[in-house]
């Protein structure tokens, strides 16, 4: 007999909820099928058969499990189903309806109230049948039959309902990750000016080329993954004290937020990847940011954060070094200004604040200064970013 554990998929859930089992009880099922979701506060993950044989089933839909706990077995021919050891909500969750924190998390971005959504008749309520419930609301309120009113009853006592807000599961696991890291990492800022017109003028021709949406965020992110080789230590991770770890390619996570909270999709072995791939996976997570329906593996297993702050009014912006992780970049939107050549000739340039959070038990503020001036010469000379047709003339 297999057991079907729970793994920790991320570090700022102390439990998940159990949604969906995708083999019924009983039925064959081989190593690696996937066999149950279980979903996070900001995503679904599928977890994976651990052996091949029969399934049985230890924990009901709606189960709220921790990592460890055993949700299932897979039985050997002959076996018998060990006595019931199932997480305690177990024991109950059949006899109520389970809202997942992403749902949970829509619901008060959206306004559905929880009595519509209990009304849907389903064990346990998932993101998607938000979703589905919010666009048939609309649809009610065009014709003149409007929904009922937002639901009340989530306000603490004592507080005005008209002046409450309440933070979605996802703004709290951004909170907990910023106060651990405040709590954990000794972090130093350092930042340069980075001249970004000519990284500009060649992602819009790769852009027209490859009929995607590219600019400085790819370009950097490029840049970044091919600094793994030469600085490791930025794509390390502290064992201790006095031990770092370092990785055997860069993980290269990005952040977006699209008015459905923050994620940050990891690019897995970037520092393998050829810029075009680079851009696929990004162009394919911006996709999913917009439904707000990341997988907990998309999510996790990043060495190195870049973080994005496009807008022009930013100047500059001090990322938190996620745990884990020792640094996060952060990227400013360009910023025009004018400079005068060694002749007297006054000019217009684009220019952009790159800067780099540190923990500074591991890297030292020349160790950032190196790293800053290696991504700073790759941007402002991209042409080694790009593949072979990339780097030919982008005006021809």
């Amino acid at each position: 007999m297999t057991e079907i554990r729970v793994p920790k998929l991320n570090n700022n859930d102390t439990d998940y909820t159990l949604v969906d089992w995708l083999v019924e009880e009983g039925k064959p099922v081989a190593e690696g099928d996937p066999v149950v979701v279980v979903e996070t506060s900001k995503a679904a993950e599928e977890l994976e058969c651990p052996a091949e044989g029969t399934l049985h089933r230890a924990a009901p839909t709606g189960t709220t499990c921790a990592p460890g706990d055993v949700i299932g077995h897979v039985l050997a021919p002959g076996e018998s189903p060990a006595p019931a050891s199932a997480p305690a909500a177990a024991a109950t969750a059949d006899a109520a309806v389970t809202v997942t924190n992403p749902a949970r998390a829509l619901m008060t971005e959206l306004g559905v109230p929880e009595d519509r959504v209990l009304a849907l008749g389903v064990k346990v309520v998932r993101r998607t049948d938000v979703e589905q419930l919010a666009a048939r609301i609309r649809e009610e309120e065009r014709s003149g039959a409007g929904p009922a009113g937002p639901d009340d009853t989530a306000v603490g006592s004592g507080v005005d309902p008209a002046l409450a807000h309440a933070l979605p599961p996802v703004q709290q696991a951004v909170g907990r990750s910023v106060v651990r890291s405040q709590q954990t990492i000794p972090a130093a800022y350092t930042v340069v000016k980075v001249d970004v017109g000519e990284a500009q003028r060649r992602a819009s021709a790769a852009a027209r080329r490859m009929r995607r949406l590219i600019g400085l965020p790819e370009l950097l992110l490029t840049a970044v993954s091919r600094a793994h080789e030469s600085f490791p230590l930025f794509f390390a991770r502290l064992a201790d004290d006095r031990t770092a770890v370092k990785s055997e390619a860069a993980h290269v996570g990005v952040t977006m937020d699209v008015g459905k909270g923050l994620f940050v999709p990891v690019v897995r072995r970037a520092s393998e990847l050829a810029f075009e791939e680079i851009v696929e996976a990004v162009s394919g997570y911006r996709r999913t940011a917009m439904t707000g329906t990341f997988r907990e593996s998309e999510l996790s297993g990043g060495n190195i954060t870049v973080t994005l702050h496009n807008d022009a009014d930013v100047v500059a912006a001090v990322p938190f070094v996620f745990p884990g992780q020792v640094c996060a970049l952060a990227l400013a939107g360009p910023q025009q200004e004018l400079v005068q050549d060694a002749d007297a000739t006054v000019r217009a340039r684009t220019v952009a604040n790159l800067g780099v959070a540190y923990d500074h038990r591991l890297l030292n503020g020349r160790d950032a200064l190196l790293f800053l001036q290696r991504l700073k010469a790759q941007l402002e000379a991209p042409e080694k970013l790009f593949g072979p047709r990339d780097a030919e003339d982008p005006s021809a």
